[in-house]
């Protein structure tokens, strides 16, 4: 992408200078920006543009051109487009609109431009989209000026996001290294962008704007790379749109779209933000502030009460609020009234307001101390001068150089939370030239302050990541089972079906024998000697429980006569006696806690796991986590513990912990099984019944994507 975003010269393929027009900003953001490469204007109509000469075609122009910008009705883009490989273009950035966002004749031409430039190995922008900046070339080809340097790049579907984005940055003395407006996308896509970003050493922090996400596994993929490097913070719309899928298995059920999506997020340590400000607080954070080690906070204040908001916030987002050592208790005390404790929230009321150094005196211990990973103030400072006396200000600016010091040589973050942010206080506007976070919410603040340690652990988790080891899976067992159920035409598995697949993987699955008569049920069931459970068999019959088609808890004969008749009679009520290949008999499973573990296919991120308890817990409180596959040991252990429910596996009230290890190695075969076959599509274990060691599959679902399906795959 060098070419694309360095290039030696550049050529505007409908290069206007009539005031208004889309062509005529775009020309002059370009001329105006500071690229010091060579220049083509195109246009028949035109002998001079902005007093440059303008060819009526780029095949007059000598040489070759490394990037072109097109701006031309949509007729004419294919054309400009040819013209531009036959030039040598290495980047071509297609900002007109009308193609296929409209339609198939539009989507037909995309695909020719397509066909034509990965023939050239061109990198195509667009179409439909707003153009390119790139500040160390001085290439702004978006038609708004006075875009300053920085180290924000930005990913953006959206052309009017982009204007409001530039517009935030101005405001914030904010500046940007990159920003692409992906408009259609038809060439290079979003995890590349990210790739190269990751690695382009002018970029501090990666922005982006997203309405919806095409290869969201490669994606997830580049971005566990880069966020290990550098921030991700996206804010992705449609949170609340999508609803959820129709799907034949509880897990495709409780995998709404955007659930699927802050699972992936997190996993790939993307940052999600609900709004511009939002983006903006940390993209601004992320390029001024030392990143800490650590996740523990000191917090000050004048007051007690802001103390107490503060510290709540801090646990709410988990960070630690640890009690300072008796080392910097002593350093602290001197500085505060008598009587008030330096354990942490430190309180110095009394003494701050008149004299603003004792702040900085007591931040200085705290970013001396080895059990502080960051400070935090909360209160009045920067309005002290206001409550006190004017005088006082003076010492507020003298402690706030005092702190920008202590940052920077201690490299441990500060935050500032403050009434009086915003107001234009010298005090305040010191630290904010700093670096240093100076914000009104106290809420926002410590936010942002989460998200930056959050940052830097998932970093050092992230360089560790280990991958699970899974049994050898029989592939030769399982492709027969495939092979059959396809030769009949059918998608769902019957569970005599599902189980050998299953066991075929190594996932442990209770015993079980299909029975077509009452007598043979019965035989089963006395080789097991202990309590059973009979389960209708049949293509056409997937939801048992639904339908009548299950029996529990049958300890004699005449228990399981009666029902096999009741279950054979209910299943004439849902199919014909062709459909019924028998009635599963299993012994029933021993007492333990009920998860529910699956995987559904997502149309945006592949492979998609999910794991829940049983029950109350996934059928009305829908307490679940999802995670995109192939998933390291890391996404295992965290996927299990941040349920709510968690304690029930852990040990709770006297109960004994469960065998969590087994847990995650049926999670990681799922994992491997749909890895290995992209015809399944969806797969639900409910309930997996887990003991103190051991767990097995009690139920299992599995279905395979239509045949249709396969073909498009």
């Amino acid at each position: 992408m060098e070419k694309l975003f360095n290039p030696g010269s550049v050529a505007v393929i409908g290069a206007s200078e009539v005031p208004g027009k889309a062509a005529e900003r775009r020309t002059r953001s370009l001329l105006e920006g500071g690229y010091r490469g060579q220049v083509f204007l195109i246009n028949p109509k035109r002998k001079e543009l902005f007093g440059r000469r303008s060819y009526s075609s780029i095949l007059e122009v000598d040489g070759d051109v490394d990037l072109v910008m097109i701006i031309v009705p949509p007729r004419f883009v294919l054309p400009a487009v040819s013209e531009s490989v036959r030039k040598g273009a290495k980047g071509i950035i297609i900002i007109t609109a009308g193609l296929g966002e409209i339609g198939e004749s539009g989507k037909e031409i995309e695909k020719k431009i397509l066909e034509e430039t990965v023939r050239s190995g061109s990198i195509i922008v667009g179409p439909n989209c707003s153009g390119m900046f790139c500040g160390s070339a001085g290439i702004n080809m978006l038609g708004i000026p006075g875009i300053e340097k920085g180290g924000i790049s930005v990913l953006a579907q959206s052309g009017n996001v982009i204007d409001s984005l530039t517009h935030y940055a101005q405001k914030r003395s904010l500046g940007f290294s990159k920003i692409i407006s992906l408009g259609n996308a038809i060439g290079a896509e979003l995890h590349e962008y990210l790739q190269y970003l990751g690695e382009d050493h002018e970029t501090q922090v990666i922005i982006s704007y997203l309405e919806s996400i095409k290869n969201g596994h490669a994606l997830i993929q580049a971005a566990r790379e880069t966020s290990q490097i550098k921030p991700v913070i996206v804010l992705k719309v449609g949170r609340f749109g999508a609803g959820i899928r129709t799907a034949a298995s509880h897990t495709g059920a409780l995998a709404a779209d955007d659930l699927v999506v802050d699972a992936a997020f997190r996993q790939a340590g993307i940052i999600r933000v609900a709004n511009i400000d939002e983006m903006f607080d940390l993209a601004e954070i992320f390029c001024n502030s030392p990143v800490p080690t650590g996740k523990r906070v000191a917090i000050l204040s004048e007051g007690g009460g802001d103390n107490s908001i503060s510290a709540d916030n801090a646990e709410s987002y988990g960070i630690e609020v640890p009690v300072l050592t008796e080392k910097t208790q002593q350093q602290i005390l001197p500085h505060l009234l008598e009587g008030m404790p330096a354990a942490n929230p430190i309180d110095y009321g009394g003494t701050a307001e008149e004299n603003p150094e004792v702040v900085s005196r007591c931040t200085e211990a705290c970013m001396q101390s080895e059990e502080v990973d960051a400070v935090y103030i909360t209160g009045f400072f920067g309005g002290f001068r206001e409550i006190i006396a004017p005088h006082v200000g003076e010492l507020e600016e003298k402690a706030a150089r005092e702190l920008a010091r202590q940052v920077k040589q201690y490299g441990k973050p500060l935050f500032m939370h403050s009434s009086f942010a915003g107001e234009g206080i010298p005090a305040l506007e010191i630290l904010k030239s700093s670096g240093i976070p100076v914000m009104e919410s106290s809420d926002r603040s410590m936010r942002c302050l989460a998200e930056l340690m959050n940052f830097g652990e998932k970093r050092k988790q992230n360089r560790k990541l280990s991958y699970p080891k899974t049994p050898s899976m029989n592939r030769e067992r399982v492709d027969k089972i495939i092979e059959s159920v396809r030769s009949e035409e059918r998608r769902n598995l019957l569970e005599t079906e599902s189980l050998e697949l299953l066991q075929a993987c190594g996932v442990k699955m209770p015993p079980g024998k299909l029975a077509k008569t009452v007598e043979e049920a019965a035989l089963a069931a006395a080789a097991f000697q202990v309590p059973v459970a009979l389960k209708m068999v049949s293509p056409d019959i997937l939801h048992k429980s639904d339908s009548g088609g299950i029996r529990l808890h049958l300890n004699n004969a005449d228990e399981i006569h009666r029902a096999f008749h009741e279950i054979h009679q209910n299943a004439l009520g849902v199919t014909e006696e062709s459909r019924i290949r028998g009635v599963l008999v299993s012994p029933m499973a021993q007492p333990g806690q009920e998860c529910i573990v699956g995987m559904i296919r997502d149309p945006q991120f592949g492979p998609v796991l999910m794991f829940g308890l049983g029950g109350v817990f996934v059928e009305v409180l829908k307490d679940v986590s999802f995670r995109i596959t192939p998933v390291s040991n890391e996404d295992l252990d965290s996927m299990i513990r941040e349920i709510k429910g968690f304690p029930l596996l852990s040990g709770v009230r006297g109960e004994s912990p469960k065998d969590i290890d087994c847990l995650k190695r049926i999670l990681a075969i799922l994992s491997e099984l749909a890895e290995a076959y992209p015809e399944i599509e969806e797969i639900d274990l409910n309930p997996v019944i887990v003991h103190e060691e051991g767990a097995s599959a009690v139920d299992s679902r599995i279905l395979l994507s239509s045949l249709r399906d396969q073909i498009l795959v």
